[in-house]
């Protein structure tokens, strides 16, 4: 990764938290639409570029053991994080000792996810037929863990607004929270060693954008039916769309 892709994760985290202060509600309708966009944009590149770069080496057991455990721990972390990953905020439950309970699994979900990014790009090259010193020009992981970055951000920053409503702590908040991708990615640059360490973290990452894109998509926005908006199915097909258009 470069100073820009940091930068781009950075950059993402920051305007969903800068939504929050400048929209005091929750904004139910534009949450349901992006997080639908981004669910799919995310399923659409998982089935695309993430499945054959975990699998191009046909060595499936160890990759797909990965990939279920990364699915199976975000349902953990979903309890510490009540959801929030997916655009819930549950107020009532956000408070005091809850909150840093919240906070941390964001945290820890944020930091895991970057694990992969710094070498994600030669298993993509390898995976549609170029050599390992080839680059793509499009980091598709990276794309789609801004994209998810985005409401999270959104969601989360309304609840520090909750719970910490002095400003430069609700920014110290924020820092950290949007450092943790970034600083997965760095860790992941020096811990994962070879092509094969990155590939099972990449499995692992994928089972869990996998259980947050199925469970935006599958959610209803009204309750007791199993209709879905015109908006939130709009936003659906340009997710995959996306996905499929990119290089």
């Amino acid at each position: 990764m470069n100073g820009l892709e940091y930068l781009l994760l950075l950059a993402a985290a920051f305007l969903g938290g800068g939504l929050a202060l400048l929209w005091k509600e929750q904004r139910k309708e534009w949450l349901g639409v992006i997080l639908a966009f981004a669910g799919s944009y995310i399923l659409g590149i998982i089935a695309t570029h993430l499945l054959p770069g975990i699998f191009g080496e046909g060595h499936a057991r160890g990759p797909g053991l990965a990939l279920l455990a990364g699915f199976v721990v975000q349902l953990l972390f979903s309890l510490l994080s009540q959801g929030v990953e997916h655009g819930h905020i549950h107020r009532e439950k956000a408070t005091g000792s809850s909150f840093l309970v919240i906070y941390g699994g964001l945290c820890l979900h944020a930091f895991v996810e970057g694990l992969p990014l710094s070498g994600y790009e030669s298993l993509d090259a390898h995976a549609v037929g170029h050599g390992h010193d080839h680059h793509p020009l499009f980091n598709h992981l990276l794309a789609g863990v801004a994209l998810h970055k985005l409401p999270e951000a959104y969601v989360m920053a309304l609840l520090v607004r909750i719970n910490q409503p002095l400003p430069s702590r609700f920014w110290v908040f924020m820092v950290i929270f949007a450092s943790m991708s970034p600083l997965g990615a760095l860790t992941g640059y020096y811990l994962l060693p070879d092509a094969q360490m990155v590939r099972l973290m990449l499995a692992f990452v994928v089972g869990s954008l996998m259980h947050i894109s199925t469970t935006i998509l599958f959610e209803s926005e009204s309750k007791g039916h199993h209709a879905i908006p015109w908006r939130k199915m709009a936003a659906m097909g340009l997710g995959i769309l996306f996905a499929l258009m990119a290089a």
